[in-house]
Order: structure tokens, then sequence, then C-alpha cells
């Protein structure tokens, strides 16, 4: 199933599912193309409906996988597949994985659902949200007044906490890692010992310790506790139904272990056609100077270096989400310090000439003279700032030029604007207390033609 445009990419997933809808089974097959994989999955009392059929390889030089959802009828087509061997099998609540199944497009394969043989093998399946919402939550009276509230815990545990960068609920955390254990003599203690482990130990303890007066770790290490003993979330999801059975998703495994991606970027929301069938860029934030970027069509990772200087500090320390070094060993890392970032790209986004700005930074923090206090520039009298951590950086994927751009305010998210100046805004971030903005209509032209260029508002 060919798409000529790059803008249907996602209603041609949709409609390649609803084919397997509108297609009568002939001798339980689906109609397919040569680049499809599509069948009939079958459980012990018929036809499966809203399991989900993975295809996986990696025969490609980054891991491939393409997963779909299957019909009332227990049909599935997985469309549009690079030229690979597959392994193909089933996943659905009620069931234990299948055997994987080897296939290649353009193939008809009907596949057999395993049912789950009890419960607590049903619930490895599960959402990690529903095992993380078996963790009991403080009563209000272990609040004191005038101190920290319920509201408080809440948002460092559930909202904006950790939440916000760990799926809580998932094996890996609902589980104690043995290395924790042996060190350990309880599950109190163990999670102590988990939170300081790697470079973002110092920012979770501050948060566990220091913010939320070290509450949470009883309920952490009674949730864990009662896990281990067998305990299973009380309720049960349901299988997608309706229009959630239209979606197909596609993953790649395009950096590594050590290095975590925290944001991509693919074009402008604006012009939506920009880097048409061009490839993603990923941003590592404090993990690396990388800039992983990703050829969806060839299926082909690389990597751009952000130029820094030998002068640039790593952009790790304290304020931030990593330390440059470790507090505790890592139970998968040991002592070794994995983050190395000093542009500390936090998020990219495109122009509508296919360029990428980002919020990043090619200078040390110290601020040039006209953003400091005695300035007469119009920022510098209103917010007089010295040091400046993350600023503004741009690349050209056509030329390969990387720029890197002194502002009088530092940058966290960026977001164009839809006037004619073609404005980039910043937010600060951590609370900041005052934003950003670039006219790059007016940077981009030629020196001797720019009027007011950037500013801050307090």
């Amino acid at each position: 199933m060919r798409i000529t445009r790059p803008w249907f990419t996602f209603v041609a997933a949709v409609c390649a599912a609803c084919v397997a809808v509108a297609t009568p089974l002939r001798a339980q097959q689906v109609a397919i193309d040569t680049d499809d994989i599509g069948g009939l999955v079958r459980g012990s009392s018929g036809p499966e409906a809203g399991v989900w059929v993975i295809a996986e390889t990696h025969d490609l030089a980054v891991r491939y996988i393409k997963i779909v959802v299957t019909d009332d009828q227990g049909r599935y087509v997985i469309p549009d597949l690079p030229e690979a061997n597959y392994d193909v099998w089933v996943r659905g609540y009620g069931l234990v994985d299948s055997p994987k199944v080897k296939s290649r497009p353009g193939q008809q394969l009907n596949l057999t659902a395993v049912p789950a043989p009890n419960d607590a093998a049903a619930a490895q399946y599960y959402p990690a949200i529903y095992w993380y919402s078996m963790m009991d939550i403080p009563d209000k009276t272990k609040f004191e007044p005038g101190g920290i509230k319920l509201t408080d815990y809440l948002n460092g545990m559930k909202n904006n906490g950790c939440i916000g960068c760990h799926q809580l609920g998932q094996l890996a955390t609902r589980t104690i890692p043995q290395f924790h254990r042996d060190a350990a003599g309880s599950h109190e203690e163990a999670w102590m010992r988990r939170i300081q482990a790697g470079q973002a130990g110092e920012n979770m303890v501050n948060i566990a310790a220091g913010q939320l007066g070290g509450i949470p770790f009883p309920y952490l290490a009674g949730w864990t506790e009662r896990i281990e003993k067998g305990e299973l979330p009380w309720a049960k999801p349901t299988r997608p139904q309706g229009v959630e059975r239209n979606i197909v998703v596609t993953l790649r495994d395009w950096h590594n272990p050590k290095q975590y991606l925290h944001d991509l970027i693919a074009s402008d929301r604006r012009y939506p056609t920009v880097n048409a069938y061009g490839p993603v860029y990923g941003q590592c934030e404090h993990a690396c100077n990388d800039m992983p970027i990703l050829d969806v069509v060839k299926n082909v990772a690389s990597t751009f270096v952000l130029p820094t200087t030998p002068d640039m500090p790593l952009a790790l320390g304290p304020g931030n989400a990593g330390s440059v070094h470790i507090l505790g060993p890592s139970a998968y890392w040991g002592e070794e310090d994995i983050w190395d970032s000093k542009a500390n790209n936090h998020n990219s986004m495109f122009d509508r000439k296919g360029r990428l700005w980002l919020a990043a930074t090619g200078h040390v923090p110290d601020n040039p003279a006209f953003c400091k206090k005695g300035s007469t520039h119009p920022s510098a009298i209103e917010f007089p700032l010295d040091r400046t951590n993350r600023r503004v950086t741009m690349y050209d994927p056509k030329t390969g030029k990387y720029t890197a751009y002194q502002t009088c305010f530092g940058s966290h998210h960026l977001q164009f604007g839809y006037d004619e100046n073609e404005t980039l805004w910043f937010s600060t971030g951590g609370g900041g207390g005052n934003v950003g903005w670039l006219n790059t209509v007016c940077w981009m032209r030629p020196a001797t033609s720019r009027s007011r260029r950037a500013g801050r508002r307090s």
C-alpha cells in the first residue's frame, strides 16, 4: 500500500485497518498488497477481537516494529512494511504473547492467540498506570498544618514530578532490582538507594526527601512489597473498541540505551508539509551532545554532534535534571557517568524554510556585556542577567551549518508564532519570570538591514 502524500500517512494507516474490516473472508484470507502481512487471529472460542498483532524485524539498520488491532472477526492487516523478515505474534488483554512466527510482506498469516493461564500472567500486560494506581495515597493527617500539603504530594508523585519522567508501574519500577535489594534490609531502604542511582539521583532525592519531606518512601515500599507478595491491580483493562482498532503504530529503536531521547520534531505545525519525507530530529537534553537523526523512509539512523567549545562546562549540575557525577550507583550502569551534555538541547522547532531552531547553547554561561547591568540594551535595563545557561542555536539541514546565538534570556521551550515576523518565542523554564522572543525574519537579513532583533519580557 503505497502513499503519495506525506500528510496522508496516518489516514492511509487507518484505512489499511478499515480494509480488513470491509473485505469478506475467503478461505480465512484478507485482501493485502505486496507490502502487507494479513490474516486471521483465532482463540480457543473463535476469532479474537481487539488484540494486537505485532511485527518486528532486526534486518533493517534500525529495529522496526509495527502494531495493528484485530476487528470483530479477528482479521488484521499490517500495512506498508519495508522488505525484511519479520517475527509476528499476538498480544492482548486476557492473553500471554503467542509464539513468534516468521513471515514476509505479501504473505497471509493466520495466528493462534494464547489465553493467560491465570490472572497474574494476564496482569503482566496491563498498562503501567493500572499497577501504579495500587499505591496508597497518604491520609491528610500525615501532612502538618502550614507545611507540606496533600496537593504538593500528589503534584510530586502523580502530576509533575516522578511520573513526568518515568512510566511508573511498568515492570522495571514496580519491582526492586536485586542490586538494590542486596544492599538494603527493607523495601523502604531499597527505594532510598534506588532514587539516588545514576545522574538523576540528586533531583529525585530533592523531590522525595526534600520537597516532600520523605513521606513517599513508606508508600513506595508498601506498594512494591504488596506486588512482590502477589497482589494484582484491582481493575482490568478492556480491549480496544471502535476507532481505537483503526490505529497503526510504528516504532523504531534508533538511539542507544544510555542516553535518553527527550523530544523529537518532524515538521512545522503551521506548515505541515515542511520536511516532507525528511528525517526526524531528536533531542537528548542533558544526556548527550548528539542530535539523533532518523530517516524514516530508509530506516537509517545517524547523529549530528552539536558543536561546543572546550571552555564550556557540562550542562549538568545543581538545578538540572542530571548531575555531573552520580549520587549513587545504578543497577544497570554501576558508577559510570553516562550523561555528558554541554549543548543541552531541550527541544527544537522547524521554521517554514526547513531550518531547525534549538533551545540549546554554544557559548559559556557568562553573558556578553550588553545583557548585564549597566547596559543600555532595553532587555538589560528591564532584567539584567550575568549568566544564561541555555540559549538559542539553529541548524540548517540543507547546508549542514550550525549557528549559536547569544541572547539576554534563557530558553526552555520554544514555539513559532503566526505573525509576519516569524517570531520565535521562548519560555525560560523553572519559573524564570521572563519570556524571550526572536524576530527570525529580521534576524536572517544581512546585518546592515537589521532593526530590533530580539527581546525579553519580564
